[in-house]
């Protein structure tokens, strides 16, 4: 593991990585604990004491510094866990791209061309993915923690509502918010899960996996199918049990999404509206969304999709049975950062094909990591989800794919 010294290091190296590096902070820890000496990083939405949480934004440059820690930070800490610092992030984690334009754009080089990492925690998968911290406390609203974590190639974990503690987090949605993981390992994540959530239940028996139908995946990019049916093809000849079933939740939520105001969009724009208000304030790509959801709010509302949350939760539990979720985290690949940048139109659609499969697992409340998957060239990774409060389940099931014989070397090593 590196160690603290080596963290600060790296970290110091980093470009549009780090808003704040906690030197101090980092060299003072004492190691002991369950997570004695990991070097970790959080998101600019989490408290730290004495530090200013901005999420990465104008709209808080007058905000006191922190008082307190958020409540997440408080116990991994305690846990012995040693702060390297506060990562970047999509302007008030309202983006599934990463992108920002104060405080720079963290990017992945590949074939000579600069990548965005995803959003809304760029900064907390760079940092992870760089090798500088072991883990990285994020958030995940509509996929903010997986996208990422799916583009660079670590594991993303966003946990069922309220299993972690939410004090102290800046909120942007909070019917949706939940505190989440970026880890380079899966023992990196369950470790914090235990000190987050607690006990993750019994080891469940070899599981179940189901995959949607394919015309729900039919939006997605043909070499993201192409991968996805590869690694299920793994996973069957490891011995898996894989299979395709119709799952009228997930298109019923997709669909309410799409017709309606969506929840994101209302609770966002009650929290940052009033914000249009002032000039230069907020970036170009949040004026836009925050926009149009004053434009939709004046004709419609997200009371559909209030009122049918709960139900839609119900009948995923009844449609997965025993049974877990596997589908790819995102439509599309890592987009190039001067396509995401060429125009204004360009940004938001790939926004919008990057929120595409993470948001409806938002609305599910299903608990959801994305694993990195092994195989050469492009970061490739598939998502295990389940029913709300599956949490246990759903680690239980990636640590069981990790250990099947047949698959990479990557995974073996989870």
């Amino acid at each position: 593991m590196t160690t603290v010294e080596d963290a600060l290091t790296r970290a110091h190296r980093t470009r549009n990585t780090f808003l704040r590096i906690t030197d101090e902070r980092a060299a003072a820890v004492v190691s002991q604990g369950p997570l004695a000496g990991m070097p970790f990083a959080v998101k600019d939405i989490f408290d730290v004491r004495g530090t200013r949480t901005s999420a990465a934004s104008r709209v808080f440059d007058d905000r006191p510094d922190a008082s307190r820690d958020a409540e997440a930070v408080r116990r991994v800490t305690a846990a012995g866990a040693a702060l390297i610092g506060k990562t970047t992030m999509s302007e008030l984690a309202y983006s599934g791209l990463g992108v920002n334009e104060r405080f720079g754009t963290p990017t992945l080089s590949r074939a000579g061309r600069e990548h965005v990492v995803g959003g809304s925690s760029s900064g907390s998968a760079a940092a992870v993915r760089a090798g500088v911290v072991a883990f990285a406390l994020a958030s995940d609203t509509s996929g903010s923690a997986r996208i990422p974590a799916a583009w660079v190639g670590v594991f993303g974990f966003r946990p069922s509502l309220g299993r972690y503690p939410s004090d102290g987090m800046t909120a942007l949605a909070p019917t949706l918010d939940t505190a989440g993981l970026i880890a380079a390992r899966l023992e990196h994540v369950e470790a914090v899960d235990r000190i987050l959530g607690g006990d993750p239940g019994p080891a469940p028996e070899v599981p179940v996996f189901v995959v949607p139908h394919e015309e729900y995946l039919s939006g997605c990019d043909g070499d993201v199918l192409d991968r996805f049916h590869a690694d299920l093809a793994r996973l069957r000849a490891a011995g898996f049990r894989v299979a395709e079933r119709r799952l009228e939740s997930l298109e019923l939520a997709r669909r309410l999404h799409r017709l309606h105001v969506p929840i994101v969009e209302s609770e966002a724009y009650a929290a940052f509206g009033r914000y249009l208000e002032e000039p230069d304030l907020l970036s170009s790509q949040v004026r836009r969304r925050l926009e149009r959801a004053r434009t939709r709010l004046r004709q419609g509302s997200a009371d559909p999709l209030y009122g049918s949350v709960s139900s839609l939760r119900r009948q995923f539990r009844r449609e997965l049975g025993n049974a877990l979720l596997l589908s790819p985290a995102t439509e599309i690949d890592a987009p190039a950062y001067d396509d995401v940048r060429a125009s204004a139109e360009a940004h938001d659609e790939v926004n919008a094909r990057a929120l595409a499969l993470t948001m409806v697992l938002s609305y599910l409340d299903a608990p959801s990591l994305v694993i990195p998957f092994g195989g050469g060239g492009l970061p490739r990774s598939i998502q295990v989800s389940g029913a709300s409060g599956w949490d246990g389940r759903v680690l239980r099931a990636a640590r069981q794919l990790g250990a099947a014989p047949g698959l990479s070397e990557t995974a073996r090593h989870w």
